[in-house]
């Protein structure tokens, strides 16, 4: 099971909140269904951009990734890994560390999810992993695009494929 987590930081211009995106897909190295997605903005404004994706990832394996893997367990009849990809390399230090200087500044709620965070990504289901951001599939459900090109790619990106093009054939390589 492969989870994607990913913010945009203070996206809301009204509000000044973050987005969180949440991606969720079944996948090997020739498969990938993707299973749920969700984007939620976020309830309380983050100071930092590894800030809000800490929230985003404590939203994402709290709502979707967590209750789903006693079924995936037990589909499978075997225990599940859990693959959380972040493309923020200063979140994957805070929550291998459990604490960062920078953000001492860290509200209640905040500090909580990075606790709890930094706990959970000890436990052997869930694997922590840096994926690029060029790679990151929750990145649609965070912000708006105005590119084509990277519409299509982040289209691409959760599989959603165009039904008129999905039995044209492709150039070989």
């Amino acid at each position: 099971v492969h989870l994607y987590a990913d913010a945009d930081f203070a996206g809301c211009k009204r509000t000044g909140r973050s987005t969180s995106g949440v991606f969720l897909c079944m996948g090997g190295p020739d498969t990938f269904f993707p299973l749920q997605a969700a984007s939620r903005k976020q309830t309380a404004v983050s100071f930092s951009t590894p800030e809000s994706e800490i929230v985003a990832a404590a939203m994402a394996l709290r709502v979707i990734g967590i209750p789903c893997l006693p079924l995936w367990d037990t589909i499978l009849e075997r225990e599940v890994l859990c693959i959380f990809h972040e493309d923020n390399a200063a979140m994957i230090q805070v929550m291998r560390t459990g604490k960062n200087p920078t953000m001492r500044h860290l509200g209640r709620t905040h500090r909580i999810d990075v606790h709890w965070l930094h706990e959970t990504f000890k436990e052997p289901w869930l694997e922590l992993v840096r994926t690029d951001t060029t790679e990151m599939r929750a990145d649609i459900f965070t912000k708006g695009f105005d590119v084509p090109d990277k519409w299509a790619h982040a289209l691409g990106l959760i599989n959603h494929i165009d039904p008129k093009a999905f039995f044209c054939p492709r150039p070989r390589d």
